[in-house]
């Protein structure tokens, strides 16, 4: 099984209190454990989650997983430098529900009552988030909250104007390229050879992120001389550059041939290229069926329905 990395983090804000959040290489949704144990006893303690899972009250209104050793369902995975013990976001939502659920039996000690409230806030968040989701489904707005993500990407990452040239790309990365295709580096390394960019653009911004890699091509097709994409990344993309420009150097120099490199590099970045694509082609499968299915009168009885709006795809009078 290849190692668990996060491909993607933030922080959920709950009042004041902070709860850093990934998604990893395997496409799951995790919550750091320390956090966890801060969020339900708010803020006091961020040690062991066993303890508040082997309480009496909730044991058994927890999942079958969590009866046990709840260990063997940490996660342990990279984010960036770190080491982060995690729990799935749904196995959260379902220890805060144990909580609740044993408040109203009548169940919990006096001095849980706190942890029910804690749980409560969460669980609350977690419902406001949900019926913003409904919404965007029924109305059609989430594929242009999709654009939209991709514009905060772009805003994130880059710049409109170009930044002072500094040197990003260190003359180690073009040695090593010159290693691994079996040529002995020229000496002094003056320029590189035209293609050299096309490396930096399928093993460095590809694996960095295809989405800016992409914009990077289309608005900055041809960089050279004293403008390079480089410099369009504003202080936040550009420490992330440099981060994961010394990541592509260390598999560079733990890669015996090109080849065994190119492998490496698509098990360090399952999120490059070629994975990337095949989920588009996956997601516009699905939107394809979905749009099929907003022609079609709603199945009565389904969980959630919307009502038709302007913005509802009209339907055909013999449907």
């Amino acid at each position: 099984m290849a190692e668990l990395e996060a491909l993607h983090t933030g922080i959920i804000k709950l009042g004041e209190f902070e709860l850093p959040c990934y998604v990893l290489n395997n496409e799951k949704r995790v919550l750091a454990q320390n956090k966890v144990v801060q969020l339900i006893t708010g803020g006091r303690e961020s040690g062991d989650l066993g303890r508040y899972l082997k309480a009496q009250a909730i044991q058994p209104l927890l999942p079958p997983k969590f009866q046990g050793d709840h260990r063997r369902n940490v996660l342990v995975f990279k984010a960036g430098t770190n080491i982060v013990f995690g729990l799935e976001a749904s196995d959260v939502v379902d220890i805060c529900k144990a909580y609740l659920n044993a408040r109203q039996q009548g169940t919990l000690h006096p001095q849980q009552a706190k942890l029910a409230e804690q749980a409560e806030i969460f669980i609350t968040a977690c419902a406001k988030t949900g019926i913003d989701a409904i919404i965007d489904e029924a109305t059609g707005y989430q594929y242009f909250r999709k654009a939209n993500e991709l514009q905060e990407k772009i805003q994130a990452y880059l710049q409109q104007e170009y930044r002072e040239w500094t040197l990003t790309f260190p003359r180690e990365f073009f040695i090593q390229l010159y290693k691994l295709e079996g040529i002995k580096p020229p000496m002094p390394l003056d320029t590189y050879p035209k293609r050299f960019g096309k490396y930096v653009m399928q093993f460095v911004y590809d694996t960095l992120d295809p989405d800016i890699a992409d914009y990077l091509r289309e608005n900055n097709p041809r960089p050279g001389g004293s403008k390079h994409h480089h410099q369009l990344f504003n202080d936040f993309g550009h420490k992330t550059l440099s981060d994961h420009i010394m990541s592509i150097l260390g598999i560079m120099k733990a890669s015996s041939t090109f080849d065994r490199f190119k492998e490496n590099i698509t098990i360090a970045f399952p999120n490059s290229r070629k994975q990337t694509k095949m989920r588009l082609a996956e997601q516009k499968e699905l939107i394809k069926y979905e749009e099929e299915c907003r022609n079609k009168i709603p199945i009565q009885g389904s969980l959630f329905d919307y009502i038709p709006t302007v913005n509802t795809p009209q339907r055909n009078k013999q449907e």
